[in-house]
């Protein structure tokens, strides 16, 4: 007998007492489980997930003022989720989760605050590349032409009191 139909999962008890429930296309695990002891059925449920991971960019982190601590780490990756037996009812839909950085989510979004997060992303792209990337060329360009290559050595430097 295979674990589902498509569509469904079906949770069975040793007692032969079985339930089912929607499983959708997107969802990445089957939460169908057989000889489920009676008593574990609330808990089997309650963790039934519906997930959909979406991947985001590698991009070199450190939690230090070191660029020789950075290491390469993925942010703004996220998922999709549904836990349709959640105690919590906003959870029983699927909502969006970003992982910001390896130790920072945002959680639970629904279309409208998914819609308003990228809109700010895409604003803050903006501002990168239309006013921060010109600005810091322009700082570079300046720097460039006022700044020695090399930092003077101590014999260009004027003698010291004696």
């Amino acid at each position: 007998m295979p674990w589902s139909t498509p569509g469904s999962w079906t949770i069975t008890t040793t007692s032969g007492f079985a339930t089912s429930g929607y499983l959708p296309d997107w969802a990445e695990d089957d939460p169908s489980e057989a000889g489920v002891p009676l008593d574990q059925l609330p808990l089997r449920l309650g963790g039934i997930n519906h997930r959909n991971f979406f991947e985001g960019p590698l991009m070199h982190l450190t939690a230090t003022d070191s660029r020789d601590d950075a290491e390469k780490d993925v942010i703004f990756a996220g998922s999709i989720d549904c836990n349709p037996f959640d105690t919590d009812t906003r959870l029983r839909v699927p909502v969006a989760n970003i992982q910001v950085s390896p130790h920072h989510w945002i959680l639970s979004l629904d279309p409208g605050e998914l819609a308003d997060v990228a809109s700010k992303l895409r604003a803050q792209a903006d501002l990168l590349h239309n006013e921060v990337l010109p600005a810091l060329i322009a700082a570079r360009e300046d720097w460039s032409a006022h700044h020695p290559e090399r930092p003077p050595t101590t014999s260009a430097m004027p003698p010291g009191p004696t």
